[in-house]
């Protein structure tokens, strides 16, 4: 070929001109209609993703909805208690009390983490004195007002063991009733204290096993909803709330660790005196021989 035939008034240069433009016009025409394609693919994706504004409300009313029903409240910490019982206490194994015809039990829970929704309930404490003429509960005086009223709950759960449906009626009942008091409560490898301002105290040694190293532990008692009691003899067991009046020592004491949320099952409300000669028990046959 000359190099005439390059020019466009070669011969056949128009013929060449006119299959090049058709071959670059076909190899556009493929390259719109790929783009088409991946643009109306991507669009149907997102279209895909993209939730409705109907969708959108029922999903936030759903997470909400978990949110706040997941935990209302959750505590974990310590139980400190006695009670008039002989070691051990008879009560812990489904038995009647021993060696007297009642079991009068003196309690505290140590909250070592713990919330209400938003409301911090760390380091506060709360129980009771559930003696033969009634239970004497008690708040830690340093929880503020909307910590309170958080306890109030926990312990309308905890101590009177009402449903969760039941539970702030409950709170605003014994409300009254409730003491706001300086709590002592410590424990350690050998021995627990409690002490309450203006309703008593009482101080326990541990019982060592056979290793003089280690406490005796009993595992699922059918009292405390703890897992693991360490069992302990109190030194002094003191209290005294209107006419009762208990001053003992050689009782009974249990030391254990506690983990509840608003879902935990307290079981039926039970009355606080094991015995037979308490007129203030209620009636009905109660859910177990002790009110602990």
């Amino acid at each position: 070929m000359s190099t005439k035939d390059f020019y466009a008034d070669a011969p056949g240069a128009a013929e060449r001109k006119v299959a090049w433009r058709s071959v670059v016009n076909v190899g556009l025409a493929l390259l719109l209609a790929c783009a088409v394609g991946v643009a109306v693919f991507a669009a149907f994706r997102a279209t895909l993703r993209r939730p409705s504004a109907l969708d959108a409300g029922s999903n936030a009313a759903a997470v909400s909805e978990i949110s706040m029903t997941a935990n209302l409240w959750a505590i974990r910490g310590a139980l400190t208690e006695t009670c008039t019982c002989s070691v051990p206490c008879t009560c812990n194994f489904g038995e009647q009390p021993s060696p007297h015809s009642y079991c009068y039990p003196f309690y505290a829970y140590h909250i070592q983490k713990g919330n209400y929704g938003d409301i911090s309930l760390d380091d506060l404490h709360f129980g009771s004195a559930d003696l033969k003429n009634g239970r004497t509960m008690f708040i830690d005086e340093r929880a503020n007002e909307k910590q309170r009223e958080a306890l109030r709950v926990i312990i309308a759960r905890t101590i009177e063991r009402v449903s969760a449906e039941e539970a702030e009626a409950k709170a605003k009942e014994i409300a009254p009733r409730i003491l706001c008091s300086a709590v002592k409560q410590e424990y350690g490898d050998r021995s627990n204290h409690l002490e309450v301002a203006g309703l008593g105290q009482f101080s326990a040694n541990y019982v060592l096993g056979l290793d003089k190293s280690q406490p005796v532990v009993v595992r699922n008692n059918t009292t405390w909803r703890i897992r693991d009691a360490i069992k302990a003899k109190t030194t002094i067991y003191r209290v005294k709330a209107g006419k009762d009046v208990i001053e003992l020592k050689d009782t009974n004491s249990n030391q254990g660790e506690f983990e509840y949320t608003d879902k935990t099952d307290f079981g039926a409300p039970a009355r606080w005196n094991c015995g037979t000669d308490n007129k203030m028990a209620g009636e009905g046959k109660p859910e177990q021989m002790c009110g602990h």
